[in-house]
């Protein structure tokens, strides 16, 4: 009886401090995330012309923050996926 105790505690032990070692890493994901989130980043000039255009009063100026504002956001977006895209193979 104490060996099958003994034998049913080291199993245990190994089966609680083995559980957390498995790693569900998934590069292809990381991969296509890059990859669209370049692919979609010219959109950003169009959304947010359009939003400063409907939230600005005089639209000379809103037309010009909304590229420029777009444009910054197009490379963030460009910058994020390019790394994305390179790092992949690298686990977080």
């Amino acid at each position: 009886m104490k060996k099958i105790l003994s034998m049913l505690m080291v199993l245990s032990v190994i089966l609680v401090f083995s559980t957390p070692s498995y790693a569900d890493y998934k590069p292809v994901e990381k991969l296509k995330k890059g990859i669209t989130t370049m692919v979609k980043s010219p959109l950003e000039v169009r959304d947010h012309v359009k939003a400063e255009a409907k939230d600005g009063s005089f639209l000379p100026i809103t037309l010009p923050a909304g590229f420029l504002k777009g444009t910054f956001y197009m490379a963030k977006q460009m910058v994020h996926g390019t790394l994305d895209v390179v790092t992949f193979p690298i686990d977080k």
